[in-house]
């Protein structure tokens, strides 16, 4: 329990945010998530630089609540175990706003209209970080366990391929994975005992 405090506390204010989206009827509807923090699809942040991290809060009904949630506490879980709550934290950080910045480039260039909310960047770029992490480090259970590592990667192909469905935001996906990719990289993991 205590090596998933971190993921736990994000999974409750995930649940929480969807709390307030139920009160305020804003569940499904673009337009009200908008008024709520999520990014506009046309790229125009007006001065609300917020909404870089607060999109990542909503999600657009239960369904896609449950699946991020689900994700989230599976692979958020492994991650403080393998490498602590700070370095999990600062990898989700950087991977919603990594996300949000390649949401936000790809709007500039394709405006429309609606918004685009979720936690799936930052869960992207924990997946990718569990990865590269498992490859290059002496990461605990993810080094032991292949079985493991075999899963993360068929999680990371069915959420790229999920990705390519309509009203899926394929720039936050790659741009968590980037995000998650890029601070693996350069950071000096402990090994968690």
């Amino acid at each position: 329990m205590k090596d998933s405090l971190g993921t736990i506390t994000l999974v409750v204010a995930l649940l929480v945010v969807f709390g307030i989206e139920l009160a305020t009827h804003s569940v499904g509807n673009e337009a009200s998530l908008l008024k709520l923090g999520a990014l506009p699809d046309n790229g125009a942040l007006h001065g609300q630089y917020w909404r870089v991290a607060t999109y990542s809060f909503l999600h657009f009904n239960g369904a896609h609540l449950l699946v991020n949630v689900l994700l989230l506490f599976w692979v958020g879980r492994i991650m403080e175990g393998s490498v602590g709550i700070r370095y999990a934290a600062a990898i989700y950080v950087s991977s919603v706003l990594s996300s949000a910045a390649i949401i936000l480039l790809f709007h500039n260039l394709y405006p429309k209209s609606g918004a685009t909310v979720g936690a799936s960047g930052g869960i992207f770029g924990l997946l990718a970080a569990a990865l590269i992490i498992s490859h290059r480090h002496s990461a605990g259970a993810l080094d032991r366990d292949s079985r493991l590592r075999t899963l993360l990667w068929i999680a990371l192909f069915v959420g790229l391929g999920i990705s390519f469905f309509p009203e899926i935001s394929m720039a936050g996906h790659v741009g968590g994975l980037i995000g998650g990719a890029l601070l693996a990289c350069i950071a000096k993991f402990r090994k968690n005992v």
